[in-house]
Protein backbone atom coordinates (compact mmCIF):
# COMPACT_ATOMS: atom_id res chain seq x y z
CA UNK A 1 0.00 0.00 0.00
CA UNK A 2 1.48 3.30 -1.13
CA UNK A 3 1.78 6.12 1.41
CA UNK A 4 -0.17 9.27 0.48
CA UNK A 5 1.71 12.44 -0.36
CA UNK A 6 0.94 14.24 2.87
CA UNK A 7 2.17 11.38 5.04
CA UNK A 8 5.22 10.94 2.84
CA UNK A 9 6.02 14.66 3.10
CA UNK A 10 5.68 14.52 6.91
CA UNK A 11 7.93 11.49 7.13
CA UNK A 12 10.56 13.20 4.98
CA UNK A 13 10.41 16.30 7.20
CA UNK A 14 10.92 14.13 10.27
CA UNK A 15 13.80 12.24 8.70
CA UNK A 16 15.51 15.46 7.63
CA UNK A 17 15.10 16.78 11.16
CA UNK A 18 16.49 13.56 12.60
CA UNK A 19 19.71 13.92 10.60
CA UNK A 20 20.07 17.55 11.65
CA UNK A 21 19.65 16.63 15.32
CA UNK A 22 22.17 13.78 15.03
CA UNK A 23 24.66 16.19 13.48
CA UNK A 24 24.17 18.58 16.40
CA UNK A 25 23.88 16.21 19.36
CA UNK A 26 24.95 12.72 18.26
CA UNK A 27 22.95 9.63 17.35
CA UNK A 28 22.69 8.42 20.94
CA UNK A 29 21.21 11.67 22.27
CA UNK A 30 18.25 12.24 19.96
CA UNK A 31 14.82 12.79 21.57
CA UNK A 32 11.31 12.99 20.12
CA UNK A 33 11.11 16.63 21.23
CA UNK A 34 14.32 17.45 19.36
CA UNK A 35 12.98 15.96 16.14
CA UNK A 36 9.47 17.44 16.33
CA UNK A 37 10.76 20.93 17.13
CA UNK A 38 13.25 20.80 14.29
CA UNK A 39 10.61 19.52 11.85
CA UNK A 40 7.88 21.83 13.20
CA UNK A 41 5.61 18.80 13.63
CA UNK A 42 3.57 18.00 16.73
CA UNK A 43 4.29 14.94 18.84
CA UNK A 44 0.96 13.33 17.95
CA UNK A 45 1.91 13.37 14.28
CA UNK A 46 5.31 11.90 15.12
CA UNK A 47 3.68 8.96 16.92
CA UNK A 48 1.60 8.18 13.85
CA UNK A 49 4.87 7.18 12.18
CA UNK A 50 7.22 6.01 14.95
CA UNK A 51 6.98 4.79 18.56
CA UNK A 52 9.98 6.81 19.79
CA UNK A 53 13.27 8.35 18.60
CA UNK A 54 15.12 5.02 18.75
CA UNK A 55 12.43 3.34 16.65
CA UNK A 56 12.68 6.16 14.12
CA UNK A 57 16.45 5.97 13.84
CA UNK A 58 16.35 2.19 13.47
CA UNK A 59 13.65 2.30 10.78
CA UNK A 60 15.45 4.99 8.79
CA UNK A 61 18.72 3.03 8.95
CA UNK A 62 17.00 -0.19 7.87
CA UNK A 63 15.18 1.50 5.00
CA UNK A 64 18.42 2.91 3.60
CA UNK A 65 20.26 -0.35 4.27
CA UNK A 66 17.74 -2.44 2.29
CA UNK A 67 18.19 -0.22 -0.75
CA UNK A 68 21.97 -0.33 -0.44
CA UNK A 69 22.08 -4.09 0.07
CA UNK A 70 19.99 -4.67 -3.05
CA UNK A 71 22.51 -2.71 -5.10
CA UNK A 72 25.52 -4.39 -3.49
CA UNK A 73 23.95 -7.77 -4.29
CA UNK A 74 23.97 -6.80 -7.97
CA UNK A 75 27.74 -6.32 -7.93
CA UNK A 76 30.04 -8.93 -9.42
CA UNK A 77 33.60 -8.03 -8.42
CA UNK A 78 34.94 -10.15 -11.30
CA UNK A 79 33.51 -7.47 -13.57
CA UNK A 80 35.95 -4.97 -12.05
CA UNK A 81 38.75 -6.62 -14.04
CA UNK A 82 36.82 -6.50 -17.32
CA UNK A 83 35.79 -2.86 -16.96
CA UNK A 84 39.13 -1.76 -15.50
CA UNK A 85 40.90 -3.08 -18.61
CA UNK A 86 38.47 -1.11 -20.80
CA UNK A 87 38.85 1.96 -18.55
CA UNK A 88 35.10 2.09 -18.08
CA UNK A 89 33.05 2.19 -14.87
CA UNK A 90 31.25 -0.98 -13.82
CA UNK A 91 27.52 -0.16 -14.47
CA UNK A 92 26.40 -2.04 -11.34
CA UNK A 93 28.87 -0.02 -9.30
CA UNK A 94 27.53 3.20 -10.83
CA UNK A 95 24.13 2.30 -9.35
CA UNK A 96 25.72 1.87 -5.89
CA UNK A 97 27.38 5.28 -6.19
CA UNK A 98 24.14 6.86 -7.42
CA UNK A 99 22.37 5.46 -4.35
CA UNK A 100 24.98 7.05 -2.08
CA UNK A 101 24.44 10.31 -3.95
CA UNK A 102 20.66 10.14 -3.61
CA UNK A 103 21.00 9.61 0.15
CA UNK A 104 24.11 11.73 0.63
CA UNK A 105 22.79 13.57 3.71
CA UNK A 106 22.01 10.30 5.46
CA UNK A 107 25.39 8.72 4.72
CA UNK A 108 27.32 11.89 5.52
CA UNK A 109 25.71 12.13 8.96
CA UNK A 110 25.51 8.42 9.87
CA UNK A 111 29.08 7.73 8.76
CA UNK A 112 30.30 10.98 10.33
CA UNK A 113 31.80 11.62 13.78
CA UNK A 114 28.42 11.97 15.53
CA UNK A 115 26.68 9.21 13.63
CA UNK A 116 26.61 5.47 14.13
CA UNK A 117 30.01 3.72 13.87
CA UNK A 118 28.32 0.34 13.57
CA UNK A 119 26.80 1.35 10.23
CA UNK A 120 30.11 1.58 8.36
CA UNK A 121 31.16 -1.71 9.98
CA UNK A 122 27.93 -3.28 8.74
CA UNK A 123 28.58 -2.11 5.17
CA UNK A 124 32.19 -3.30 5.15
CA UNK A 125 31.33 -6.64 6.77
CA UNK A 126 28.65 -7.26 4.17
CA UNK A 127 31.03 -6.46 1.33
CA UNK A 128 33.66 -8.77 2.81
CA UNK A 129 31.45 -11.70 3.76
CA UNK A 130 29.06 -11.68 0.82
CA UNK A 131 31.17 -10.51 -2.10
CA UNK A 132 34.90 -10.76 -1.53
CA UNK A 133 35.88 -13.65 0.71
CA UNK A 134 35.00 -16.29 -1.89
CA UNK A 135 36.56 -14.46 -4.84
CA UNK A 136 40.15 -14.10 -3.76
CA UNK A 137 41.82 -17.47 -3.38
CA UNK A 138 44.14 -17.49 -0.33
CA UNK A 139 46.16 -20.34 -1.91
CA UNK A 140 46.92 -18.31 -5.03
CA UNK A 141 50.74 -17.87 -5.20
CA UNK A 142 50.53 -14.08 -5.41
CA UNK A 143 48.31 -14.02 -2.35
CA UNK A 144 50.07 -16.64 -0.27
CA UNK A 145 53.46 -15.05 -0.98
CA UNK A 146 52.21 -11.55 -0.27
CA UNK A 147 53.30 -9.69 2.85
CA UNK A 148 49.64 -8.69 3.23
CA UNK A 149 47.59 -11.50 4.85
CA UNK A 150 44.48 -12.67 3.03
CA UNK A 151 41.97 -11.26 5.50
CA UNK A 152 43.73 -7.88 5.47
CA UNK A 153 43.68 -7.92 1.68
CA UNK A 154 39.92 -8.28 1.39
CA UNK A 155 39.37 -5.86 4.27
CA UNK A 156 41.41 -3.25 2.41
CA UNK A 157 39.28 -3.71 -0.72
CA UNK A 158 36.05 -3.17 1.23
CA UNK A 159 37.50 -0.18 3.05
CA UNK A 160 38.72 1.39 -0.19
CA UNK A 161 35.20 1.26 -1.67
CA UNK A 162 33.59 2.85 1.37
CA UNK A 163 36.33 5.43 1.94
CA UNK A 164 36.07 6.78 -1.60
CA UNK A 165 32.28 7.01 -1.36
CA UNK A 166 32.45 8.73 2.02
CA UNK A 167 35.03 11.24 0.82
CA UNK A 168 32.90 11.95 -2.25
CA UNK A 169 29.81 12.87 -0.22
CA UNK A 170 31.89 14.76 2.36
CA UNK A 171 33.30 16.95 -0.42
CA UNK A 172 29.82 17.70 -1.81
CA UNK A 173 29.85 15.30 -4.78
CA UNK A 174 32.03 17.33 -7.10
CA UNK A 175 32.42 14.33 -9.42
CA UNK A 176 29.63 12.44 -11.15
CA UNK A 177 28.63 8.92 -10.01
CA UNK A 178 30.22 7.54 -13.18
CA UNK A 179 33.53 9.25 -12.40
CA UNK A 180 33.54 7.87 -8.86
CA UNK A 181 32.59 4.40 -10.06
CA UNK A 182 35.45 4.52 -12.57
CA UNK A 183 37.91 5.49 -9.81
CA UNK A 184 36.81 2.52 -7.71
CA UNK A 185 36.72 0.18 -10.71
CA UNK A 186 40.28 1.08 -11.67
CA UNK A 187 41.63 1.15 -8.12
CA UNK A 188 40.20 -2.27 -7.27
CA UNK A 189 40.38 -3.83 -10.72
CA UNK A 190 43.99 -2.85 -11.30
CA UNK A 191 44.98 -3.53 -7.72
CA UNK A 192 43.83 -6.29 -5.40
CA UNK A 193 41.62 -8.08 -7.90
CA UNK A 194 44.61 -8.79 -10.11
CA UNK A 195 45.17 -11.53 -7.51
CA UNK A 196 41.84 -13.19 -8.27
CA UNK A 197 42.17 -16.82 -9.29
CA UNK A 198 39.88 -16.81 -12.30
CA UNK A 199 39.83 -20.59 -12.45
CA UNK A 200 37.83 -20.61 -9.21
CA UNK A 201 35.08 -18.28 -10.55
Amino acid sequence: MKMDRRKLRTRRLLQKALLEVIEEKGADRVTVSDVTKKADVNRGTFYLHYTDSLDMLQKVKEEIWEGLRARIDSLNPYDYLQFAHKKEPDPALVKVVEYFGEHADFFRVILGPKGDPSYSIRIKDYLIKQHLSNLLNPAHPKVSNSSLPFDFLIASVASANLSILQYWIDTEKRQSPKEIALMITQLIGNGAFQLVDRSSG
